[in-house]
Parts: C-alpha cells; structure tokens; sequence
C-alpha cells in the first residue's frame, strides 16, 4: 500500500508552540474506529468516551462541563500523527518529550503511544517512522513506548490476553501490533501484567488473610491495637483527601519497583481526582492510618467499560458503520457521551456495575509487612460486595514489582500482558 498520506494533527510546545485544535483532536481520537480487527469476532476493544480522551490529549482548553485541560502538559511537549487512504484514516501515533520524566530519571528519553494502524506492514512502519524521526530531531538518545502518558496512565502494548474484555483504563489493541513493533526494532524494557480475581477465587486468600489479622492481635504488629485505622476518604473534603493520596502515591510508588513511574504533580492529581470523582464511590477507596497518620492507599473505581460496551451494542452492530464526525461538536458523538454518563449514574442508584478496577493499592515502605495490604484487600472486597459488585481488575502491575504481584496473584488469575518496548537513538 504505497499511496498513504501521513498529515501532522498539531504540535504543542510549552511556551513556545501550538498548531493544535480541538477539531484535529477529536480527528485523532476518531482512527481506532478505523481499524478493521476492532470489529472483529475476536476483538473485545471498548472504545472511549469521546470528551474524556479529548480531555486525556488536550493542552490548552478548559471548556466546563465538556472537556478540560490536562496538566501533564506543563511539563510535555507532544505531535499527533495520522495515517490516511483516500481520505479515511488507516493509524495513527504521538510522538511526546516528559521534562519531568527525563529530569527524575536523568535520561533523555522520547516517547511514542496511542499506535494505530491497520494490518499493513509498510503503513505500521510508515507511522512508527514518523514518530520515531520526530523525536529523534528533538534529540531524544530513546524512545519508550506505547504509553499515555507514562506508568501513572495507560501503559505498555497488548501482547497476552485478547480474548479477555479490558477493564476501564486498560489498554486493548490488535494482537499483530507485536510484530510491528518488533521488526521495527524495538525490543522489550519490561511487561505489565493485570490479574482478575472474583468472589470464588479471592474467598481462600481473604480467609487466611483474616486469620492471620487474628493472629496478630495482641501482638506488636497487629495493626488494629496498635494506632492502625483504615477509613473510607470524605468526597466534602476532596482537596484535603487529594493532598493525601497524592504524597502516598508519589511515596510509596517512587520507593518501590515502578518502571516509567514519575511524581504527580499538585495539578495533575486534582485534575485525575477531579475526572474520577465522576465514576467514583466513597466506599472503596480508602486510607490507612498509622497514629492518624497516613501510610497507605487503594483505589477501586466501578468499571465503567460496562456501560459504555451496553450502549455501543445497543446503539451499534459490528457490521455497522459506527463513525464519529470529523468535528469537535456532533449531536451524535455528545449524545453518545451523555447517554453512558446517565447509565453509569443510574447503575449507581441500582447497584448495577458487576466489576470494579483496582487502580491504585499501596503502603509505604516502612509498614509493608503490618498486614495492612491485607485490611485493604479486604475491605475493598467487603464493600465490593455491597454493591453487589463480585469481579475485579488489579492493573496495571509491573513484572518487577514482586510486593504488589505475589500477593494479588494469590486472589486472583492473570489476564493481561502489556510490554513497554524501547530502542536506541544514538
């Protein structure tokens, strides 16, 4: 296939440069729903919702009640590419520079993600190539990837699990995206796993993990008599709440093994909490106190995936042309959005989600072997079932984190392999 036209969709330089529209971003949010393998048989993709992967991409508008700006790019320059044959999209990539990254890490590393493409060699390494070449003018020595943005975000490319349906926030992609990367010459970095668990396969691991809680007490460790409390966080008092799991998080993930992990910013966390809060319940998430002070984290959120795969089957077949409009505002691409947003609130009301995302589950260092990992699990998976919600999705674990991974693996099942690949520039 040698007529493709590759077209740059913008470019933003903090302080220096913008030729990005709200309209070329919505053309690149539009390319997976392109992509032939997505309607597949064998494709489980969930596509997003438009606005918030707009927002996701977005450096420079605030438009309340429809789309913010993401803070990730005070601190990142970015280029949007898109591949297309005869005037419809075939793949796409973003080719992007993390200050904060290379400043924390003391690298000069380039990052690529969001790859689409179709099943054509030459087109995937027409696209790799224009996003490979820009960062190599910038003068990057390596390029990781895919990522959005880095390990606080969606990471890694599919390579194990298609036949699972992806959780909220996980990525999902064509199985032949591999070979492309590969014969392009990048190589793996390291994987991220996720590991499914439900009702009957974490029952055994809740069991002995509350007895060894009653084991405890009255011992020096038990966290129950010795100033330990885990309470749910106070939606009243978000900013405060916020404060709090951003040092947790920036703590205990910069102390552990957290490959292409760098520091939240004041702004991105209450830009995150602030999306989240949407989609979010009290009740599981949670703070765990060591003499009221705060020493530990997790974070469910319901799995919105749910409710945007029963509008799109309702709404959609996988023969049907479902293609968004070119343009920023479209009736049916809002109505779309809304319609989602008002299924997950009524879901809500109904106790109707089935699943939940684990996205954040972390101790600080020093009290990792106080059995507060295990409190946290379980009550997680108590108020879980509240809700009536009986699945769940750990994710995403890095392969080098053995104090996250050996005892999630002990809940639940693998079911996602992500790989970060790398290559050298210089």
């Amino acid at each position: 296939m040698s007529d493709i036209e590759m077209k740059v969709l913008g470019e933003y330089i903090p302080g220096v440069k913008s030729s990005i529209s709200l309209n070329k971003l919505k053309k690149f949010v539009n390319v997976p729903f392109y992509i032939p393998w997505y309607k597949s048989k064998e494709s489980n993709k969930v596509f997003p919702l438009f606005m918030q992967e707009i927002s996701d991409l977005n450096p420079k508008w605030n438009i309340p009640g429809l789309i913010s700006r993401n803070p990730f790019f005070d601190h990142a320059q970015i280029k949007y590419f898109a591949a297309y044959k005869d005037d419809e999209p075939v793949g796409r990539i973003m080719a992007f520079i993390d200050h904060n990254y290379n400043k924390e890490n003391n690298e000069n590393t380039g990052w690529i993600g969001l790859f689409e493409s179709i099943e054509d060699r030459y087109v995937a390494e027409q696209i790799i190539d224009n996003g490979v070449q820009y960062l190599n003018e910038k003068g990057c020595e390596k390029v990781n990837g895919p990522a959005k943005f880095n390990a606080n975000g969606e990471i890694g490319l599919l390579i194990d699990g298609f036949e699972k349906k992806p959780y909220f926030m996980e990525p999902y992609n064509p199985p032949y995206y591999q070979k492309f990367f590969e014969s392009f010459g990048f190589e793996k970095e390291n994987d991220w796993y996720s590991m499914q668990t439900d009702e009957y396969l974490s029952n055994a691991y809740m069991k002995k993990s509350q007895a060894i809680i009653k084991r405890l007490l009255g011992t020096k460790r038990c966290h129950i008599k010795n100033g330990f409390n885990i309470r749910n966080i106070n939606f009243k008092d978000m900013k405060k709440e916020i404060d709090i799991i951003k040092n947790l998080y920036n703590n205990a993930w910069s102390q552990g093994n957290h490959p292409q992990f760098v520091k939240m910013t004041d702004n991105e966390m209450y830009s995150l909490a602030s999306g989240l809060k949407k989609i979010a319940l009290e009740e599981l998430i949670f703070i765990a106190e060591k003499d009221k002070k705060p020493i530990g984290v997790s974070v469910s959120l319901p799995n919105i995936n749910e409710a945007i795969e029963e509008y799109d089957q309702s709404n959609y077949t996988r023969n049907s042309s479902m293609k968004p409009s070119r343009n920023f505002i479209n009736y049916h691409d809002l109505k779309r959005d809304i319609s989602i947003f008002s299924n997950i609130k009524k879901r809500f009301k109904e106790k109707g989600f089935q699943s939940m995302r684990i996205l954040i589950l972390g101790v600080e260092k020093e009290y990792r072997k106080s059995a507060i990992d295990a409190r946290l699990y379980i009550e997680t998976a108590k108020n879980a079932l509240s809700y009536e919600i009986k699945q769940g999705s750990g994710s995403q674990l890095a392969d080098t984190n053995l104090d996250i991974t050996n005892p999630l693996f002990k809940i639940g099942k693998m079911a996602f392999t992500w790989r970060v690949y790398s290559k050298g520039l210089r």
